[in-house]
């Protein structure tokens, strides 16, 4: 019964250790470059912002068009006429009026209920305010896609990077790894009297010189993780593993051989902006001429009125009145404030055309940069690549002659330094590609 007991507490205590490993390992959250950016963007809150924005403007197109319909107001006025207005006599009809030369007017109450419309049949300002809201539009997308871009950027710099800190913190540990077998061989022949205690100080001497490296490699590891937690905007406790290594990468490159420019400038997330910009000025260059033009307004009123000493209001007299017509108002003068607004945009249209040759040039500019940078690269990559086969063979020969006594232990170390450093240079060397390439990607405008 005891042993049965014992049983039934041990796979109770399994199963539960099982329940909390599960948990533990279904908090750990999976990361390709696929999955982060469809984070980021998910949780980008500047994209978020913009597509508020994109409603905004849609509500302030609908209402610039409502201007377009009738206006309809009903008000009501009561007047309590304390002072009542006079009218002034002619002497010849004063003098029949006993001597009295002005005679009161209405009464004491006035009580007025008015109906007024009013339909807008010409009026250019408001016709061009409404094809203006389209630009509007269109810029804020534009500015979206800006931050979809700016983003993409941003992760796949802050990925690369945590890649980057992986591969060199494997690197040095596979060269400490090393330093420790080359520590524990010599130690053993040291004590057996076959090595100097000079080889042996140099072989400790060299394990305590990868550490300081090693220490940095996982701060480094841990610090670019962080980055990309806080880039992707997800809660800084949440645990996340790296699924893929920088040389998955390494396939997959590939150099343009040429980069057409017209599609650059086209897709060139800054000077869309700056077009977007330049068309808003003249656009609202259009509102301002406009405001030269004349309106033309259809008008309509009704007026249901009376007037009263008392407050009685069952024997009040109401009289209704109405009327049509049509209102035109054509600007004569305004001071010249309308052409001294015109010419302060003509100005600023220049000064951003201006500034969109500058940035023409610039990106052009930033596109040969970031091609030649991708080409240095991958001519490292390759002769990092050839470094690294040769520097692990005169590794494998340097550690069999110090085996056989013909080598050295600063021969060992210096080859041994040797393979650690060409590793190195070749992850450095493929991130240096993958990160200009990161680059050209944004000034071509690509999302993904």
């Amino acid at each position: 019964m005891k042993r049965k007991l014992w049983k039934l507490a041990f796979i109770g205590l399994l199963l539960a250790n099982l329940n909390v490993f599960a948990q533990e390992t279904s908090s750990v959250l999976d990361l390709d470059l696929e999955t982060a950016l469809r984070i980021a963007h998910d949780n980008n809150p500047t994209i978020m912002i913009a597509n508020i924005e994109i409603q905004r403007v849609d509500y302030s197109r609908k209402e610039a068009i409502g201007a377009l319909l009738p206006s309809l107001n009903v008000g009501g006025q009561y007047t309590d006429n304390v002072m009542k207005q006079v009218m002034f006599m002619p002497e010849s009809f004063a003098a029949l009026m006993g001597g009295q030369r002005y005679m009161e007017m209405g009464y004491k109450n006035s009580f007025v209920g008015s109906v007024s419309s009013q339909l807008p049949i010409v009026n250019f300002t408001l016709w061009q305010m409404i094809k203006n809201k389209q630009n509007d539009m269109d810029m804020i997308l534009e500015k979206a896609r800006s931050s979809k871009i700016e983003m993409t950027k941003q992760v796949k710099d802050a990925y690369y990077t945590v890649l980057l800190s992986k591969s060199s913190l494997k690197v040095l540990e596979q060269s400490y790894s090393n330093a420790l077998e080359t520590l524990k061989n010599i130690e053993n022949s040291y004590k057996q009297g076959v090595v100097s205690e000079y080889d042996y100080i140099r072989a400790q001497v060299n394990v305590n010189n990868i550490n300081p490296a090693l220490i940095n490699a996982k701060n480094g590891v841990e610090l670019s993780t962080m980055n990309l937690i806080m880039i992707l905007s997800i809660d800084a406790e949440q645990k996340i593993r790296i699924s893929q290594d920088l040389e998955d990468f390494n396939d997959n490159i590939n150099i343009l051989s040429k980069v057409d420019n017209s599609t650059v400038l086209a897709q060139n997330s800054d000077l869309r902006l700056l077009d977007y910009n330049i068309i808003g000025l003249r656009n609202q260059l259009r509102v301002i001429n406009t405001q030269h033009l004349p309106m033309l307004s259809a008008t309509g009123s009704y007026m249901y009125q009376t007037q009263a000493e008392n407050f009685k209001f069952k024997d009040y007299t109401w009289i209704g009145s109405a009327s049509v017509g049509l209102q035109l108002s054509v600007p004569i003068f305004a001071g010249m404030t309308k052409v001294n607004q015109a010419k302060q945009v003509k100005l600023a249209i220049q000064g951003l055309e201006i500034q969109r040759e500058y940035a023409k040039d610039g990106i052009n500019l930033q596109v040969k940069s970031q091609l030649n940078t991708m080409k240095a690269a991958k001519e490292q990559l390759i002769v990092n690549k050839d470094a690294i086969n040769q520097a692990k063979r005169g590794y494998e020969i340097a550690k069999v002659r110090y085996q056989v006594g013909s080598g050295t232990i600063l021969e060992l170390n210096d080859s041994e330094l040797s393979l650690t450093q060409s590793q190195l240079n070749y992850q450095q060397s493929l991130y240096n590609f993958l990160s200009a390439q990161a680059n050209l990607e944004k000034v071509m405008g690509s999302e993904k």
